[in-house]
């Protein structure tokens, strides 16, 4: 699939969808195409102001789009829907977590034996703990950074992660978050062999 047929619908218009929709709807490579949220004049109302062109009060309208090649979700018990169920039967490939919230270990080996791209929620979160380090880097330097520089550091650190995350998940046959968890562990167990138990 190009980046360019990337078709991205919305499962959720809460505080985290709402900011997933308005990223897809600015970026280049993706196509905001859809929304639903329980409350269907916020979902409405999200869809005009990001420019999708179905919004629903239903989750299976959207996810059903003809061109919604990617499943975003916005809280972790939509995992274990109906809908999500019929987004796996359709194949859209890709399921996003909400922060800092997590899919159990059952849904879990349903994903993986289907195939399906999931971006863990200790992925898809790390943008907030990364600019906080900036924060903490900025006041140590006591220089202080602007937006554009904050977003390409950002924007590099993120697409290095997931990449490095998705490299990890091939090399040892295991899903994205087994990839992601070793990952951690390896790159703790590394950093205290090198400095030393007492450094």
């Amino acid at each position: 699939m190009k980046r360019s047929d990337l078709g991205i619908a919305v499962v959720g218009a809460g505080r985290i969808g709402t900011l997933r929709a308005r990223l897809a709807a600015k970026h280049p490579a993706v196509r905001f195409l859809a929304i639903s949220d329980r409350d269907p004049a916020r979902a409405r109302a999200l869809a005009e102001q990001a420019g999708a062109d179905l919004h629903s009060g239903d989750n299976e309208d959207v996810i059903g789009h003809a061109d919604v090649t990617a499943v975003i979700v916005s809280t972790p018990e939509q995992l274990h829907t109906k809908p999500v169920l019929r987004a796996l039967e359709l194949g859209k490939p890709v399921l996003v977590e909400k922060p800092i919230g997590f899919s159990l270990l059952e849904a879990d080996a349903i994903l993986t034996e289907k195939k399906i791209f999931v971006i863990p929620d200790i992925l898809a979160n790390a943008g907030g703990v990364t600019v906080s380090y900036f924060e903490w880097v900025q006041d140590r330097q006591g220089f202080f950074w602007n937006e554009q520089l904050v977003n390409g550091r950002l924007e590099e650190i993120m697409v290095n992660s997931f990449r490095d995350v998705v490299s990890f998940a091939e090399k040892h046959q295991v899903n994205n978050r087994l990839a992601a968890y070793m990952l951690a562990i390896d790159r703790v167990a590394s950093a205290l062999q090198t400095r030393g138990l007492y450094a």
